[in-house]
């Protein structure tokens, strides 16, 4: 009798111990699962962060593109004009610079 009742009150401990390092598990389950959320809950609010600079910047782009052509439709065909000047400019600049280069020679 005496060694049955001693196996048995073992039993019980292992049990009790085990059923503890259960608890102890799943405390430390439950307090890696709240510092996950809190993290996750960080990186929401950090894309939500870059979300709304992201909307930002291309609103601030598509004001400026407006502006451009705002401006263009403004300027209308003087762009043009100037472009072309500047075009001739350069072509007779070019022809300066090969006339000068044929005088070198001599």
């Amino acid at each position: 009798k005496e060694v049955t009742l001693q196996m048995i009150m073992q039993g019980i401990q292992s049990i009790q111990m085990k059923t503890d390092n259960i608890e102890k598990r799943t405390e430390n389950i439950e307090k890696r699962t709240e510092y996950i959320e809190k993290r996750t809950e960080n990186t929401d609010e950090k894309v939500e962060n870059i979300q709304q600079m992201m909307q930002q910047y291309e609103d601030r782009i598509k004001k400026i593109e407006e502006e451009d052509i705002h401006r263009d439709k403004k300027l209308g065909g003087k762009k043009d004009t100037r472009l072309s000047e500047v075009e001739r400019d350069r072509s007779g600049l070019g022809w300066e610079m090969d006339k000068s280069e044929f005088y070198l020679r001599f």
